[in-house]
């Protein structure tokens, strides 16, 4: 049987719904993909000033940004026989600040940003525009399974 094994941990900004949004997400994005594979992953749930260190840290960019997804090595496993997929972090503070002047709320845009996460541990990337193209369908047909509109709508 697949499994998969999320570990989050949060600062004290993110309520008890949104940690469980996050959760409810990955679970849904391993089934909809129909991963044969037992995952384990940790998530980082942050804010603007934590994320903008591991963006200098580790991208050379001196800013906050909505997620960031470190990738492990592949076929590295835990203990347990998990393959250690990476880890996620998330700001919060990104992610409301991104909603303005737009009409997603906010479940929807964590919801965006767990799911485009994922996909970047799973090892999907957006570096050229057929390779963004086929991460963004795929975003958006999970999205659409959740009963979420498409992020990318009007973006050009």
């Amino acid at each position: 049987m697949s499994k998969i094994l999320i570990d989050i941990s949060a600062k004290e900004i993110w309520k008890k719904e949104e940690i469980s949004l996050v959760r409810k997400v990955l679970l849904f994005c391993y089934e909809s993909l129909s991963l044969k594979d037992t995952f384990e992953l940790s998530v980082r749930l942050t804010d603007d000033k934590e994320i903008m260190i591991l963006n200098k840290t580790y991208r050379n960019k001196n800013s906050p940004t909505n997620v960031l997804s470190f990738c492990s090595q592949k076929n590295k496993y835990d203990k347990l026989g998990f393959q250690t997929l990476g880890d996620l972090v998330i700001s919060r503070d990104t992610a409301i600040k991104e909603l303005s002047g737009t009409k997603k709320t906010f479940e929807q845009h964590i919801s965006h940003l767990t799911v485009h996460g994922f996909l970047h541990l799973l090892g999907y990337i957006h570096e050229d525009e057929n390779r963004a193209k086929k991460m963004e369908d795929l975003e958006t047909k999970i999205l659409k399974k959740m009963n979420i509109p498409d992020p990318y709508l009007g973006i050009n």
